[in-house]
């Protein structure tokens, strides 16, 4: 990341992560405390340092996979080959399922592009994903604590997919954080409220 920034020519720039992207938006802000300004996670997971932590994530293949990529990468494989193959139409039934009542009733129908962006992500392979969901399960490799950049965790109420529980777990463990619970949501909440976390990811002055 800091050599995109580079590329960029960013000194400093805020950074956001949604679901699993949320360990990865903090380990940025871990390691690079003088150009991360301000991070958001968005339905982000907090550290899952036993098995028991896994099954409380509340959605099956993220259960299966967290452990199967550290254990059993073959067998994490293999079943991400067998989503791979989950026909749109599937996947567009799922959706919903995964959200509250205001970001379901965003995405009924969904709209292609999203499907699309499930067919896309997986075209290269799966060996990617096999490695993100293997740094998942136990020490993330920074502590939480040692973060002082400001973080704005964003947890949509209804999230059966990444509970509530999480978000909380993160804002005692981050010292300069703020819970932003979001009734009516569920784990689509950038759908809904995707202008309100840019704004919030907006220039602010350092502490």
């Amino acid at each position: 990341m800091a050599q995109v920034a580079d590329l960029l020519l960013l000194d400093d720039f805020a950074f956001a992560g949604w679901s699993g992207g949320g360990p990865f938006a903090l380990a940025c802000a871990a390691a690079m405390p003088g150009r991360v300004r301000v991070v958001a996670t968005i339905d982000g997971m907090a550290p899952l340092e036993r098995l028991r932590n896994v099954f409380e994530i509340g959605f099956l293949p993220d259960e299966l996979l967290i452990p199967a990529a550290r254990w059993a990468p073959w067998a994490a494989a293999a079943l991400l080959q067998l989503i791979r193959r989950v026909p749109p139409r599937v996947l567009g039934w799922v959706l919903p399922h995964l959200a509250g009542s205001r970001d379901g009733a965003a995405l009924n129908p969904p709209p292609l592009s999203l499907l699309a962006t499930h067919r896309e992500v997986m075209s290269g392979g799966v060996q990617g994903m096999v490695e993100e969901y293997r740094h998942y399960f136990g020490s993330w490799g920074f502590d939480l604590p040692e973060i002082q950049q400001p973080v704005t965790i964003w947890q949509g109420e209804e999230d059966t997919l990444v509970p509530m529980k999480h978000a909380r777990r993160l804002a005692s463990l981050l010292p300069n954080s703020t819970l932003r619970a979001v009734p009516a949501t569920g784990h689509l909440l950038p759908v809904v409220m995707a202008k309100e976390i840019l704004d919030d990811l907006g220039p602010r002055p350092r502490n």
